[in-house]
């Protein structure tokens, strides 16, 4: 009978090391919306963006918060602002352009912020000349880009995630431009996929129908992960189907507006688990933010919430989502069972 029990045991040990042997954990930090730049009617102002960043320099806007960037796998955010020199292509009729010194793109790098997201309602404010401006600024920075038909897939220990976005406005139109995203990312062999929806409506505690009509689209179709920005304000979490919907995390470094409505914001670490079979589901850590250390004034540079602050965003998440908001949110990807 010892001999047995002996024998029990190192089997046991043997399938806990095989199933270690499977185990990888990948860590994508998400952060909300981010204008790196100022109006374009601001631009020979004093005190905006602009000035604050040739005072402070490219380290300033995400000193207080850049741990959980520079030591994850992968970091995504929101890039709302055009990188241009000049004002070439400028829709002047438009109620709010933003732009930015193509060189901003270091500000990404100093945050150890590898990856944003450009399908935006400002990242069309100066034509199609701020659009291959942008893009070729964050090509020579070397910061990787996803969104309008862009997709991106990060590897790591032969896992493959792949990244891509759309508007809530061209989903309307026409939902064949996703579809097109997730077929290729399917097709490129993408382990998981996560995907970014600009939508919503701006300043609403609360997210509406056709942000969960979209993301059942999306995850329908394979999306694993919603990541969702636009409100400019924190918005709930829900399990749909087999998915995870995030559904807005907010302003993080808004360079856009000096006097802010709300300040509150999340940045959120999603804990990837790989196993044997694939995917097997995401830890969501939430880290709530406040967009300016400088409140009531907007300094551009966010800094992490604590005690009250911290206990109000968590409770404004909670107050839009169906389950529990905690600090740590296990969701099992169901499709692997």
């Amino acid at each position: 009978m010892k001999h047995k029990m002996i024998a029990l045991i190192l089997i046991v040990l043997m399938m806990m090391e095989v199933s270690a042997a499977f185990a990888t954990e990948i860590v994508i930090t998400l952060g909300g919306d981010c204008v790196l730049g100022t109006r374009e009617k601001w631009k020979k102002n004093d005190d905006t963006f602009d000035t604050v960043i040739r005072e402070k320099g490219v380290g300033w806007c995400f000193e207080a918060i850049k741990q959980p960037f520079q030591t994850d796998d992968m970091s995504l955010i929101n890039l709302e602002v055009v990188l241009q020199e000049h004002s070439k292509g400028h829709l002047s009729d438009k109620q709010y352009t933003f732009r930015g010194d193509p060189g901003y793109t270091d500000i990404l790098k100093a945050a150890g912020i590898e990856q944003v997201n450009i399908a935006n309602n400002h990242y069309i404010d100066f034509g199609k000349t701020g659009q291959q401006s942008t893009r070729e600024a964050l090509e020579a920075g070397a910061v990787f880009f996803s969104g309008y038909g862009t997709c991106y897939i990060y590897e790591n220990s032969g896992i493959k995630i792949g990244f891509a976005g759309s508007r809530e406005t061209t989903w309307r139109g026409n939902k064949q431009p996703m579809l097109d995203d997730l077929q290729t990312l399917k097709d490129a062999g993408c382990d998981m996929i996560i995907y970014s929806c600009h939508w919503g409506e701006e300043y609403s505690p609360k997210h509406n129908r056709r942000q969960e009509k979209m993301a059942d689209f999306a995850i329908e179709n394979g999306a694993d992960i919603i990541v969702g920005t636009h409100p400019h304000c924190v918005q709930g979490i829900q399990r749909r189907g087999n998915g995870v919907v995030i559904y807005s995390l907010g302003n993080l470094v808004f360079g856009g507006t000096h006097d802010m409505r709300t300040f509150d914001a999340v940045v959120m670490q999603a804990v990837l688990s790989f196993g044997e079979e694939g995917y097997e589901g995401v830890t969501l850590r939430l880290m709530p933010v406040l967009t300016s250390s400088a409140r009531p004034d907007n300094n551009f540079r966010p800094e992490w919430a604590k005690d009250e602050d911290y206990e109000r965003i968590m409770k404004l998440i909670q107050k839009d989502s169906k389950i529990d908001i905690t600090d740590e949110i296990w969701f099992e990807n169901k499709a692997s069972k």
